[in-house]
């Protein structure tokens, strides 16, 4: 590590004894098309969250450069398309895993001051203990100038359990950002009221199935209506907003801020 990126030892042991209570399932490795970063349909079942978030990440990728903090991150989804965009890449998470080179909690980072010129922050706000302290936390590592993006969850089924502690309405994202010092620069949603469907018929289909869905032939089966639906709103690169129907229902909302100079 260096510089501003070093964590601090009584963190970094608390991360330690903490992440085996965290351990779970997790989405792998985007796949790149046309610049933009879609879930593999080997790792994952439902496709079309994580096409409308990737293609929100595509159109704001001009936020993205410098040093990047990816908090949360996992098993790093969308690091393939951010790492040309930057130049230094910190990933922390609660849990050790390929690629993760800070342990740490998003409510509590063990960085510097004025650490990072982006940070990325995709589906964590739910999980952490303090939301509060989190938002806190981004504008703090972040350098005057610095962008943040924030993805987080609305009608979205309970995940990773028992770690999933709220869900944000668009009105409470972008108030949580502006509250702790954030000018937000724009809010969004994930897909409307269609999308939201039928990703949970996707989810219907798979616990219908059980242990089934995993298998490979069954995967496609399930993949191809998927990208079928990903192949035809591509060439729009929409963002759903939060203007019409998808300000009142939508799987989540994604907004682009930053801490001002």
């Amino acid at each position: 590590m260096q510089g501003g990126s070093q964590p601090r030892g009584a963190e970094r042991n608390l991360a330690v004894m903490s992440s085996d209570t965290r351990r779970r399932p997790r989405r792998g490795r985007a796949q790149i098309t046309g610049g933009v970063p879609y879930s593999d349909a080997e790792s994952t079942l439902s496709l079309l969250p994580a096409a409308a978030q990737g293609e929100w990440l595509t159109r704001h990728r001009h936020l993205v450069s410098g040093r990047l903090l990816d908090s949360g991150c996992g098993n790093q989804p969308y690091r393939e398309w951010y790492e040309p965009l930057v130049d230094h890449v910190v990933a922390l998470d609660a849990v050790e895993a390929d690629g993760v080179n800070v342990l740490g909690f998003a409510d509590r980072l063990p960085f510097r001051d004025a650490s990072f010129d982006t940070v990325l922050a995709t589906e964590v706000l739910e999980h952490v203990e303090n939301a509060e302290r989190a938002a806190d936390e981004l504008f703090r590592v972040l350098r005057p100038g610095g962008n943040v993006l924030v993805t987080v969850p609305y009608l979205y089924p309970t995940h990773e359990a028992p770690h999933d502690f709220r869900r944000f309405t668009h009105f409470g994202l972008a108030d949580l950002l502006r509250r702790h010092g954030f000018e937000v620069l724009s809010v969004d949603a994930k897909g409307g009221p269609g999308l939201m469907l039928a990703h949970y018929a996707v989810l219907a289909a798979t616990r219908g199935l059980g242990t089934a869905a995993q298998r490979p032939g069954v995967r496609r089966v399930l993949a191809a209506p998927q990208q079928s639906w990903i192949r035809k709103r591509r060439p729009r690169g929409q963002v759903a907003s939060v203007q019409g129907l998808a300000g009142v229902m939508s799987l989540g909302y994604m907004a682009a801020a930053r801490r001002p100079n």
